[in-house]
C-alpha cells in the first residue's frame, strides 16, 4: 500500500511540474500547478517516511505434518517490501502472504528455513516438515512392491535363461502376488511357458545321448524365442560327444576283436595288433591289456617250448650221426685187408662213395648206397670232398 501512495506522489508531482510549465509558456496563474506539485511531494516524502527498513517474516506453524503422499504445504506471513526465499528458491507473495509445498522423498523429518530480505537486512524462520503416519505406511507398502518388483523381475530372468517348469512356476508366483498387474510381465511369462517343452527336450538329449532324441530337441529348438543359439550350442556339444561315444564304441570293439584273436592264435602278427588297437582307445582297456599281455606269456612260453624241442632234436641228430659214422667206420675196417706195416707200407685212406654220386664222404650224410673205397680211388674217379663230412 505504501508503494503505491508514493507511485501516486510521484505521477502527481511529475503532473505539477507539467502544468507550471505551461502556465510560464502561457502566461497564466502558478498556483493550482505549484500546489499539486507541492502536494505531492509532501505525501511522497509521508511514503518513504512509512517504508518500513526491517523485513518481517511469520510462518503459521512451528511443524507440519505431511499428507498421504508425503506433500504439505507451508503458509506464512510477511511485509510488502520483503523478498522471500527458501533454500535459495524464491517464493512468490501476494499482499504479505506466501505459501510453500513441499514434497517429502522418504520418512525422515526435513527442516526448512525461509529467510525474507530487504536490500542487505535478512530475517529468517525455520520450520520442520514431518512424515505422518499414513505416509510412512505408504512409503513402507511402496517399498515392499519395489521389492516384490524387483523379485519377480529377478525370477522372470531366471525362468527366461533356464526355462524350466520349476523356475517358471516361481516366476508365476512371483508376477501374480504383485499389487498391480504387469501386462509386460505376463507376456514374458507365457514366452517363458511356451519354451519350456524345447528347454526340456534339450535337457532329455543331454541324458540320453541318442541320434533320436537329438533330432527331437533340434526340431523343436527350430521354434525357440529364448536362448536359441544356446540351446543349438549345447545339441551340437551333445552331438559330438555322440559321436565321440560312438567312435570310442567302435575302437573298443575292434581292440576286443583283435584281443580274441590273439587269444585264438596267439601269433607275434595277431599280438601286436591286438596291442596297436588297445593303444588307439582314449582312456586305454586294463582288462584288455591284461587279455594281451597273457597272450605274450604265451607266446613266450611257446617259444621257450620250441627252442627246447629244436636243441633237443638237433642233439639227437648229432647223435645219429655220430653212430651211423661209427658204423660205416666199423664195416670199412671190416671189409679192408690187413695193411703191412707202417714202417714197410703207406697207409691209404678209406672215404665212403655212392654209385652216382660226384662226392666221397667219412660218414653216412644222405639218402643212398655207401660203398668204402680208398681216397685214391675216389679221387682217381673224379670225386670230390662232400662239405658236409670235410
Amino acid at each position: 500500500m505504501v508503494a503505491f501512495i508514493g507511485l501516486l506522489s510521484f505521477v502527481g508531482i511529475i503532473i505539477g511540474g507539467i502544468f507550471s510549465l505551461k502556465a510560464v509558456l502561457k502566461k497564466q496563474p502558478k498556483r493550482n500547478a505549484l500546489l499539486i506539485t507541492a502536494g505531492s511531494f509532501i505525501v511522497m516524502l509521508a511514503a518513504l517516511t512509512l517504508t518500513p527498513t526491517t523485513p518481517h517474516i511469520k510462518l503459521a506453524e512451528k511443524s507440519i505434518e505431511t499428507n498421504d503422499h508425503g506433500i504439505a504445504v507451508i503458509e506464512g506471513k510477511t511485509n510488502e517490501q520483503s523478498t522471500i526465499t527458501v533454500a535459495g528458491e524464491k517464493v512468490k507473495t501476494k499482499e504479505g502472504t506466501f505459501s510453500y509445498k513441499v514434497t517429502l522423498k522418504d520418512d525422515q523429518p526435513q527442516k526448512l528455513t525461509f529467510v525474507a530480505s530487504i536490500g542487505d537486512k535478512d530475517k529468517a524462520e525455520t520450520i520442520e516438515v514431518k512424515p505422518s503416519k499414513a505416509f510412512v505406511a505408504f512409503l513402507n507398502e511402496e517399498e515392499q512392491d519395489q521389492e516384490a518388483l524387483k523379485n519377480a523381475e529377478t525370477a522372470l530372468a531366471l525362468a527366461e535363461n533356464q526355462p524350466t517348469q520349476k523356475n517358471y512356476d516361481e516366476a508365476s508366483t512371483r508376477v501374480t502376488s504383485l499389487t498391480q498387474e504387469q501386462k509386460e510381465f505376463m507376456k514374458r511369462l507365457a514366452i517363458i511357458k511356451d519354451n519350456i517343452p524345447i528347454y526340456e527336450a534339450v535337457e532329455l538329449a543331454e541324458t540320453k545321448q541318442t541320434k533320436e532324441h537329438i533330432d527331437s530337441a533340434t526340431a523343436l529348438v527350430a521354434k525357440a524365442t529364448l536362448n536359441k543359439d544356446s540351446l543349438l550350442q549345447r545339441l551340437t556339444t551333445v552331438q559330438q560327444k555322440v559321436t565321440a561315444k560312438e567312435t570310442a564304441e567302435k575302437q573298443l570293439a575292434s581292440a576286443r576283436e583283435a584281443v580274441e584273436k590273439a587269444e585264438q592264435e596267439p601269433t607275434d602278427d595277431h599280438y601286436n595288433q591286438a596291442i596297436a588297437r588297445i593303444k588307439e582307445l582314449p582312456n586305454g582297456h586294463p582288462d584288455l591289456s591284461n587279455r594281451a599281455n597273457n597272450v605274450k606269456q604265451t607266446l613266450t612260453a611257446q617259444k621257450e617250448e620250441a627252442k627246447k624241442v629244436a636243441e633237443a632234436q638237433k642233439k639227437a641228430e648229432q647223435e645219429a650221426q655220430a653212430a651211423e659214422q661209427q658204423q660205416a667206420q666199423a664195416a670199412v675196417a671190416a671189409q679192408t685187408p690187413e695193411t703191412p706195416a707202417p714202417d714197410t707200407q703207406a697207409v691209404s685212406t678209406s672215404v665212403l662213395v655212392t654209385p652216382t654220386g660226384q662226392k666221397y664222404h667219412n660218414r653216412k650224410c644222405g639218402n643212398g648206397t655207401y660203398t668204402p673205397a680208398t681216397l685214391e680211388e675216389a679221387q682217381a674217379r673224379g670225386l670230390t670232398p662232400c662239405s658236409k663230412c670235410f
